[in-house]
């Protein structure tokens, strides 16, 4: 297979048809081989070659040569299908919960097969239950003896997906042109792609899933040069002159101002005379609003729009979820009350009705704001003159989805948003000479938020004053980092994760079945929407929402006073930070406790206190930044980036300089 097969779509995988191949593309992002690729292993087992059988220890993974005993069918539907094999150091039972007829002839008595599989002693006896492969045993070279371990979903299974990435590496040509710079491969002692990919999938030891493997690097280095590359190409292609007539109307916008319910803060203030200025002139905008947590955005949002809505152009604002786009339409109706201007929202959840309706105002031009999600960027979207494109939480949508968008209209400013500080040393790295606007402050009616580092073992001291706080109508989020105990989970198994679903249970034992709901990224959309909207309602009976990080971007609910979160060492500083800022968003005193296990050292605690000393966003990603490009390891999640699947600009941050440069040559 040369390079350029890697862009063809999984279908031209053998035995993968169309409904495997959604699968697939749910659980890698994507639907090319070359996506399969880019899905890495989190880690890889030792498997124990041909061990005795009563000194190896319980959970083993091992291969093993056994002659098949007999077979013991299952008398109840609750029984497993059991078969009974010899080996010279004991005898093994290997337990099937389902077997298909095809298993069954691959193992006749007296045979003598391979299988390799989890060894579990239990009363007594040695099991395998549910083999992962079983061959003659005069194939047992065969079997993998270093057992990689990918992060996986519910439909697709650890076997299936080894055999199609192997596959296609398999087909890889090692002679390949390689598409960077010969020059730079040697002076960094880089292997090229199809090494470096091979070399990933067939981990030898500890180093292969350090983050300064050199077949790691080589890889994070092609993924910024590409992105590089998309952001210059997304600049070029949007020349920086647009047609502008002055509007008439300036005084509308000194109105509106004057007739909002609080005062802007000084950093609002530049922010909206930056961005309008450039609005109302014949420079087309390309601007990122960067603001900490809880420092206005949506307003300078919103008065940008109505600059653009006086032009007679039309604006559309793009947010990554369903739940905040319908938050962001809730607050532009707010505000936008009294000033005869149409907002309406598309979603994935709009109805087939709705939507026509919608497309329709939108190609007249009777609907001056459009906001949305993803689905605006369907081809039969239609704008009858976008003026505005505003990208909210932007590091969650590609370069390419922004070209989409901007290509709606002709002369279209574009208005970046984001809610995580991204560290200033990295800004320009990873914008390139884009303007920035900075909102650096609070609304003024806002207490700091008390930060509190606890162990978890005081967890029920913590339950009369949440108690407390919802007779004062307070409300509570309670943040645990998985959502059942899997055995694929990325972060360490030796940390016992506080598990989301038991949290829930316990939590309605203590305070009540009405009282606290749950929340998790594996539910439906709508049911998501459902519990939010609950907990968001002042007069509703929810008052403690268990919910995994799927909160952590821009939920809106005044009354949370209180964020408890568990587990607190395993999460990156910068992702802490955005889980705090759900709370402290009223007059009222609020509180973030975090809460950390029994590995808790002196690294874990030096993090923690950065957190606890600090409310300054753009401070923790520097020092989250600092820590973590001294060698904490990879998986700890640092928000606000872009979404690479490689690259981690805690490490490498060096590469984006070289990226940056070579892009542009």
């Amino acid at each position: 297979m040369s390079h350029k097969n890697l862009l063809l779509p999984l279908s031209f995988l053998p035995r993968v048809g169309p409904t495997i191949a959604k699968f697939l593309q749910n659980l890698i992002g994507g639907n090319r081989i070359f996506d399969l690729l880019l899905h890495l292993p989190n880690r890889a087992e030792k498997v124990l070659i041909l061990p005795r059988l009563f000194e190896t220890a319980d959970d083993s993974l091992v291969i093993i040569r056994a002659k098949v005993e007999s077979h013991q069918k299952p008398k109840t539907s609750k029984q497993p299908y059991k078969v009974t094999c010899y080996t010279p150091t004991g005898f093994i039972s290997l337990i099937f919960f389902k077997i298909f007829p095809s298993q069954i002839s691959k193992m006749p008595i007296g045979s003598e097969i391979a299988i390799l599989g989890t060894l579990k002693k239990i009363n007594g006896e040695n099991q395998i239950v549910h083999p992962q492969e079983i061959v003659p045993a005069e194939q047992i070279e065969t079997l993998s003896q270093n057992n990689v371990i990918y992060p996986l979903s519910s439909t697709v299974s650890q076997k299936f997906l080894t055999k199609k990435i192997q596959e296609s590496l398999s087909k890889l040509n090692e002679d390949d042109v390689d598409w960077i710079d010969s020059k730079l491969l040697q002076q960094k002692n880089w292997p090229n792609l199809t090494r470096a990919l091979k070399n990933l999938h067939n981990p030898q030891g500890e180093d292969d899933f350090s983050p300064h493997n050199l077949n790691r690097k080589r890889l994070a280095y092609d993924e910024l040069l590409a992105w590089q590359i998309a952001v210059l190409m997304a600049k070029n292609k949007g020349q920086n002159h647009k047609k502008f007539e002055a509007s008439a109307d300036k005084n509308s916008i000194k109105e509106f101002l004057k007739s909002l319910p609080f005062d802007l803060t000084q950093s609002q203030l530049r922010a909206i005379s930056e961005i309008s200025s450039e609005i109302n002139s014949d420079k087309k905008m390309l601007r990122l609003l960067q603001g900490d947590v809880g420092s206005g955005k949506t307003v300078v949002a919103i008065i940008s729009s109505l600059h653009t809505i006086l032009q007679n152009k039309q604006v559309c604002v793009i947010a990554p979820t369903t739940v905040l786009a319908k938050q962001h339409l809730q607050y532009f109706q707010r505000l936008l009350r009294e000033e005869k201007i149409i907002t309406e929202i598309l979603t994935s959840d709009t109805t087939k009705k709705q939507r026509e309706k919608i497309l329709n105002n939108l190609s007249t031009g009777k609907t001056h704001i459009l906001i949305s999600t993803h689905a605006v960027l369907e081809d039969d979207v239609k704008f009858k003159n976008l003026g505005l494109a505003i990208i909210d939480e932007q590091h969650r949508f590609g370069v390419m989805q922004r070209l989409k968008l901007v290509e709606k209209g002709q002369d279209v400013d574009t208005l970046l948003m984001s809610a995580t500080p991204i560290p200033r040393s990295l800004m320009m790295g990873l914008y390139g000479d884009m303007d920035i606007s900075i909102l650096a402050e609070k609304p003024k009616n806002r207490q700091p938020i008390e930060t509190l580092v606890m162990s978890a073992k005081k967890i029920s001291q913590l339950y009369q004053a949440i108690e407390r706080a919802i007779k004062n109508g307070e409300k509570i989020y309670w943040i645990c980092p998985a959502i059942e105990k899997s055995e694929d989970s990325e972060m360490s198994d030796e940390i016992a994760l506080a598990n989301v679903t038991q949290k829930h249970e316990e939590l309605v034992k203590i305070f009540g079945g009405e009282k606290v709901r749950l929340l998790h990224g594996k539910m439906k959309e709508k049911d998501k929407e459902k519990i939010m909207a609950e907990f968001a309602n002042p007069l509703g009976t929810a008052k403690i929402l268990v919910a995994t990080t799927v909160i952590e971007v821009g939920i809106d609910v005044p009354d949370a006073t209180v964020i408890l979160i568990e587990n607190s060492e395993n999460f990156g500083l910068s992702q802490l930070h955005q889980l705090r800022g759900r709370v402290g968003r009223s007059e009222k005193k609020s509180f973030c406790i975090l809460l950390y296990g029994e590995k808790f050292g002196l690294k874990q605690r030096t993090r923690l206190d950065i957190l606890r000393n600090s409310n300054d966003g753009f401070f923790i990603a520097e020092e989250d930044l600092k820590l973590r490009g001294s060698g904490e390891l990879l998986g700890t999640k640092q928000s606000g980036f872009p979404e690479f699947r490689i690259a981690d600009l805690s490490f490498d941050s060096d590469l984006l300089k070289i990226a940056h440069r070579n892009a542009q040559l």
